[in-house]
């Protein structure tokens, strides 16, 4: 899924705070809850678009989605393990074709909007509906490829009679009974596990979906939406107390009453509330202010208890920068290598980010948190102004001579993109005398402009939709792509096609272990990186600030935020 902001700690930082990192402490039995006016804020930058599980495409909207929403899966946030959902259980058949899935009994979609006053249990036929909808051509659907393509048995027909409007079944899905189903698919049932945990794949209630579209906000998840309070900066979620899960005690969680999630300008805003108190969570610290941060706060942080605990750890996101490959230049792999050769990464990573970065992208787009996948072996860019301007010449540009002014799209909400891309701008006029513009969108405005062709380069991000280099690889993914300028190839917005990339993918996606998948993944990953339609920049190791009366909560790589078993103390420290 596509991110906005990110930040990470300076390494001089890091074992100052070790003592302070999130680990989960903090009470865990909850035999003695009793209620009350307990409420968590949360300050994001970047605005969602759309809070509908099929239109996902921000992390932020994943962020609030899953709160509202319920999975048949669910991730374990502290270690990232599966763990029961909607479904208590699931068996895979001895081929590891088919997943058998048992819901649990007596779950309901939550009382609101079209369903308010009802008590709707939630059947396979829901399951079954949601499936169907998943796999329906509609312009609301951007996930039919990170959940069915290609995995259901089935799902690639019922796609394409969908969009001729005839009628059809998924051949893979059998209901069983009300409680019971099972899924046939084509490859790994373990990839397709988690991605059932993405709150893409959250199961939806067909008359709220009927009577509101993708403006339904009914679900199954620990908390509802305030439809009357919330506003495009002003996400208000209350506790659905009708939720099913109960701790070890047999309490009903979530355990807090609200949460509330502002889109506010920026991070140095969100910064600022969150030392007032207004914040208890940050998802992000701005890289050019941490040390200030420390110098000033250094009480919060070194309190007994601490008031302010600073969480660091390594993510599952990549930063980089696509082309336009569709128009001159960078319909030209000399000139999209050429300017991956002229960029000093580590330079960027140690005079604009401040050190705060994982490491540089010199070997790819995956990042080095899988230790499976070995991208030691991929040959990536690292500054090479020598065979950059041999690559430049070689296109007709040589020493830049006739080569068109460039225009660069970031999105806005931190300086530090805007940092980003001057410098990235001073290297390439230094390096190769070519000049770029860059101008600062709302996400939204960007993505669409890169969506639709709009531009020669796009800031761009992804943070990992399930723990596997395929969610990465997913971007570039050729199959999807038609020459209709209006269908939009999610995730892959810069329409991307190689069929010798595609080939590998594919293999990689359809092995049913994950050795053999890693295989097929680096030789896809290698053409990628050949043909150049990117530029990796960094893997990104993020920092947040955890107000720390917030109790029982994990931070992961993932970015996947779970909130029922949280507690807060009634009064900051």
């Amino acid at each position: 899924m596509r991110f906005s902001l990110v930040y990470t700690l300076p390494l001089a930082f890091v074992a100052f705070f070790a003592s302070c990192k999130s680990d989960g402490s903090g009470t865990s039995d909850h035999s003695n809850y009793t209620g009350g006016n307990k409420v968590i804020r949360i300050a994001e930058v970047t605005a969602p678009t759309s809070i509908f599980p099929h239109k996902l495409t921000q992390a932020v909207e994943g962020l609030i989605a899953s709160q509202i929403h319920e999975r048949l899966v669910k991730i374990n946030p502290k270690d990232l393990s599966l763990t029961p959902g909607l479904a208590e259980k699931w068996e895979i058949s001895p081929d590891g074709k088919t997943i058998t899935f048992h819901l649990r009994k007596g779950v309901k979609f939550q009382s609101c909007g079209p369903l308010a006053g009802k008590e709707e249990e939630i059947t396979a036929k829901d399951v079954k509906f949601t499936f169907e909808l998943l796999c329906t051509d509609r312009p609301g659907n951007v996930h039919f490829h990170t959940v069915c393509k290609d995995r259901v048995v089935g799902a690639n027909e019922f796609y394409l009679a969908s969009g001729k409007g005839q009628k059809s079944e998924i051949k893979g899905f059998k209901l069983i009974d009300n409680y019971t189903f099972a899924i046939e698919l084509l490859n790994s049932p373990n990839i397709f596990l988690e991605i059932l945990a993405n709150p893409v794949a959250s199961i939806l209630n067909q008359e709220a979906y009927e009577a509101q579209k993708e403006n339904s906000n009914v679900g199954a998840g620990p908390f509802i939406l305030d439809e009357k309070t919330t506003t495009k900066t002003h996400y208000a979620l209350y506790k659905n107390i009708n939720y099913y899960a109960k701790d070890k005690s047999g309490n009903a969680m979530p355990y807090i009453d609200s949460l509330i999630i502002d889109i506010v300008p920026s991070s140095e805003e969100a910064l600022r509330g969150f030392q007032s108190g207004k914040y208890d969570f940050i998802t992000s610290v701005p890289s050019n202010q941490l040390r200030q941060i420390v110098e000033d706060n250094i009480k919060e942080f070194k309190g007994n208890p601490p008031r302010f605990i600073l969480d660091q750890r390594p993510e599952m996101i990549s930063a980089y920068y696509v082309f336009n490959i569709h128009e001159k230049p960078f319909d030209n792999v000399k000139v999209r290598q050429a300017f991956n050769y002229a960029i000093d990464r580590n330079k960027i990573i140690d005079r604009v980010l401040f050190g705060q970065a994982y490491g540089p992208a010199v070997n790819g787009l995956v990042p080095p948190t899988f230790n499976f996948y070995k991208i030691n072996e991929l040959k990536g860019y690292d500054l090479d102004v020598d065979k950059a301007k041999k690559l430049l010449a070689e296109a007709g540009f040589p020493d830049g001579k006739g080569f068109p002014e460039i225009q660069l799209y970031v999105n806005s909400g931190n300086t530090r993109n805007n940092t980003v891309a001057a410098e990235i701008q001073k290297q390439l006029k230094n390096n190769l005398n070519v000049n770029i513009t860059f101008e600062s969108l709302p996400n939204g405005e960007k993505f669409m402009l890169q969506v639709k062709g709009k531009g020669n380069m796009y800031r761009d991000g992804w943070v990992a939709d399930y723990p596997s280099p395929e969610s990465f690889l997913s971007i570039f993914y050729g199959e999807p792509v038609t020459n209709d300028t209006t269908h939009m190839a999610y995730p892959n917005t810069i329409k991307y096609k190689n069929p010798e990339y595609d080939k590998y993918y594919k293999l990689g996606r359809d092995a049913l272990n994950r050795d053999s998948a890693s295989v097929y993944f680096l030789k896809a990953e290698q053409i990628l990186l050949n043909d150049a339609p990117l530029i990796p920049l960094w893997y990104e190791s993020n920092c947040r600030l955890i107000a720390s009366r917030m109790k029982n909560f994990y931070s992961n790589p993932l970015r996947y935020f779970d909130f029922t078993q949280v507690t807060v103390e009634d009064k900051k420290p």
